[in-house]
């Protein structure tokens, strides 16, 4: 009897260890960790991450990393009650700052914002597109009018030579030419242009792109304000406060007194601003550039006026408010229209960092273009001086010849 059940205790403990086996190989079988294990793991992701952001801290301590940092940073400007930025909580690579120059103070309230340099850093809009156009007209030069040309010009070669040369030929030459265009013209006219269909001809208008000048430009920012706090709410508030306080003129009426002796004592303004008074203050002057690495990359902006501040309080969705009436999404879009044609001269020196960067600086501090090419060909000027004639003949003959 004890036998058997010595026997029957011993099976009892074997069948327990085959289902303790069979347990083990269905969790191993499903991938199964208990939390030990779990614990385990996170400590090693842990200790990886640890030594990653040791590794990272390490590299910023050197040069290159303490640059970047700097370069991360939001556009530091004296007096924070006259600057504002945005986005508030998320530092970015690059900015665009739109500065307020003050304008004259004529108003009556001296002490407005307007009358101080104010100053607004924003995220770059998406579409950042730069323009560069100048204004050509075609018009028609004559032959008569080409023909006058050739014969002053050799004449002013034979006053210079003394009577000496082909100056005499050349005018000779130039005058029969227009001795015929005058018959065949005075011709086709008295035929009504018989002459002309008669022997299978038509004028040429002999048209040339004439320079005209250069606009001004024009820019046009979009920017889409969503405020995640009030703070960042008011700087909204704030933000279009600044653009269209900037760019609406205040009024005055200017007021001339007179001392006892006849002199002027000042002219003092007269009115309050509210009031339709006789003259426009002219509006605040606009700075626009780039903070962060982009402004070293991409072309500035000349001073600029804001003449169009388009505030979409729904951002171009259903309309929607904070529990205090804030819109949650304002889009804001502005123009501005530079006060200052830009040619090459204010290109090199204030717009392109690329000219700024090889030292081209402004076109007034250029060599003359014979000294430029001589540098360049490694000839004397006085070789060179070719280059600059030739340059001058392709644009007085771009029109071609004859009649």
């Amino acid at each position: 009897m004890a036998i058997d059940k010595l026997i029957r205790k011993f099976e009892k403990v074997k069948s327990a260890i085959n289902s303790i086996k069979g347990i083990q190989s269905k969790i191993q079988s499903i991938n199964y960790t208990t939390a030990i294990d779990a614990l385990d793991q996170a400590k090693d992701e842990a200790e990886t991450l640890l030594k990653a952001r040791k590794q990272n801290l390490q590299k910023q301590i050197g040069s290159s990393g303490i640059g970047k940092g700097y370069a991360k940073q939001t556009p530091t400007v004296a007096g924070e009650d006259d600057h504002v930025v945005f986005p508030i909580y998320d530092v970015l690579d690059n900015y665009i700052v739109f500065t307020s120059k003050k304008r004259l103070r004529q108003g009556s309230n001296i002490d407005h914002p307007v009358y101080r340099d104010r100053s607004c850093a924003l995220y770059i809009p998406d579409a950042l597109i730069s323009q560069a156009n100048v204004s050509y007209q075609a018009d028609g030069v004559s032959g008569v009018a080409r023909a006058f040309d050739t014969m002053i010009d050799a004449g002013k070669d034979l006053i210079s030579s003394g009577g000496e040369g082909d100056g005499y030929k050349v005018i000779g030459a130039e005058a029969q030419k227009l001795g015929t265009k005058v018959l065949l013209d005075l011709q086709n006219t008295a035929t009504s242009g018989l002459s002309n269909l008669k022997y299978g001809r038509a004028k040429n208008p002999m048209q040339e792109q004439l320079l005209v000048g250069i606009g001004f430009r024009s820019w046009d920012f979009t920017f889409d304000l969503y405020a995640k706090t009030r703070k960042e709410a008011e700087a909204i508030n704030k933000i279009i406060y600044f653009f269209r306080s900037s760019m609406l003129p205040d009024t005055f009426s200017p007021k001339i007194e007179f001392g006892q002796d006849g002199q002027l004592v000042q002219v003092s303004r007269d009115g309050k601003d509210s009031d339709n008074l006789k003259y426009f203050n002219y509006p605040n002057v606009f700075e626009i550039a780039f903070d962060g690495p982009m402004g070293s990359k991409i072309d500035g902006f000349l001073p600029a006026v804001c003449a169009n501040c388009q505030v979409d309080y729904t951002g171009g969705q259903k309309f929607s408010t904070f529990d205090d009436g804030q819109p949650v999404h304002i889009q804001m879009t502005l123009n501005f229209l530079e006060i200052k044609t830009m040619n090459l001269g204010n290109y090199d020196a204030v717009v392109s960092p690329y000219a700024q960067q090889q030292g081209f600086g402004g076109f007034e501090q250029q060599k003359s273009l014979t000294e430029r090419n001589a540098a360049e060909l490694g000839d004397e000027p006085a070789q060179v001086a070719d280059v600059d004639s030739s340059a001058q003949e392709n644009i007085s003959s771009s029109g071609g010849g004859g009649f």
